[in-house]
C-alpha cells in the first residue's frame, strides 16, 4: 500500500472517529433541550452525522482492499 493510501486511511479514519464524536456530543446537548423541533433537529443531525461516519470507514475499507481507484 502506498504512502498515499495509508495518509489517506488515517485521514478518513480521523474525520469518521471526529463525526462520532461530535455526533454523541450533539445528542448529549438535544436531551437538554426543551423545545422539541429543535430537538427532532440536533436529533436528524446525530443521525446523518453517524452515517457519514459510516460511509468514510466504507470508503476506508476500499482504500485499503484496492488502491486502483486512486490511480
Amino acid at each position: 500500500m502506498s504512502r498515499a493510501a495509508r495518509n489517506l486511511r488515517k485521514t478518513l479514519d480521523a474525520v469518521a472517529i471526529n463525526n462520532e464524536a461530535a455526533a454523541i456530543a450533539v445528542m448529549r446537548a438535544a436531551d437538554r433541550i426543551g423545545d422539541e423541533l429543535l430537538r427532532q433537529q440536533l436529533f436528524n443531525v446525530v443521525r446523518r452525522m453517524n452515517q457519514d461516519a459510516a460511509e468514510l470507514r466504507v470508503a476506508r475499507e476500499k482504500v485499503s482492499g484496492t488502491g486502483a481507484w486512486m490511480a
